[in-house]
């Protein structure tokens, strides 16, 4: 077997910390339509700030219920940014 790279593509990995129900929607409300995004990272192997054009890619979400107010809240989401 040969390992013949096409492209090297870049994935960032968005990482939020943990949402309330309305932040929820208005985050996914944000990024439910797009189908293309321009992200400004840092880079660790040039130790620079680079721009890539990515599309959403897995999203993870996990729900938990807040007993004290009965309000739901969510963990962190992931979401992978994957380079076109």
């Amino acid at each position: 077997m040969h390992y013949n790279p096409i492209a090297t593509k870049i994935k960032i990995i968005l990482h939020t910390r943990h949402l309330t129900q309305e932040e929820f929607v208005e985050f996914y409300s944000a990024i439910r339509t797009l189908k293309q995004y321009s992200v400004e990272f840092y880079n660790p192997y040039t130790a620079e700030i680079q721009t890539a054009n990515c599309y959403r890619g897995d999203r993870k979400i996990v729900m938990k219920w807040n007993r004290v107010d009965k309000g739901i809240l969510y963990n962190p989401i992931d979401i992978s940014l994957i380079e076109l």
